[in-house]
């Protein structure tokens, strides 16, 4: 979804994102996005997940998906396309797992504002916001793990 001209604004707005969340300290996941993950990588610790085999050879640490982490164990989760899947409620129940409380999830969408904070609220997370790179549309919230009695 990200050409290489759009990557610079959508890491701008990430990095907006991640710091308003409180999210800036401890490992990543990106989610889907090679281009994503190398820019994001140059100055935080990230862990590349669901990519093409070629790309995952040039990044250090790619993963095939994120059932080999730790539950609870990322700062945020950052996604690619979250409107276009169609199994979107097992994907976000499975990145939410990754993330420690109070950690961020990041959907990154083309023009799907609407359905992109629909998803967020239905997935649970909490204090939701939007930025806007061009067409690129950033949604981030918090994770909350309530704690059963």
């Amino acid at each position: 979804m990200l050409s290489g001209i759009f990557v610079a604004p959508a890491v701008t707005a990430i990095t907006e994102a991640l710091g308003s969340a409180n999210a800036v300290e401890g490992p990543i996941a990106v989610i889907g996005n090679a281009k994503l993950a190398a820019a994001l990588a140059t100055n935080r610790e990230v862990i590349p997940v669901a990519l093409s085999a070629r790309a995952a050879k040039k990044l250090p640490n790619a993963r095939a998906d994120l059932t080999t982490i730790a539950p609870a164990s990322l700062a945020a989760v950052i996604g690619v396309d979250i409107t276009d899947d169609d199994a979107w409620p097992e994907t976000l129940r499975t990145w939410t797992r990754a993330v420690r409380d109070g950690g961020a999830i990041v959907f990154v969408d083309k023009n799907h504002a609407v359905e992109a904070s629909r998803r967020a609220l239905c997935a649970g997370l909490s204090e939701l916001e939007q930025r806007h790179a061009g067409r690129t549309v950033i949604t981030s919230g918090l994770v909350t793990h309530l704690a059963t009695l």
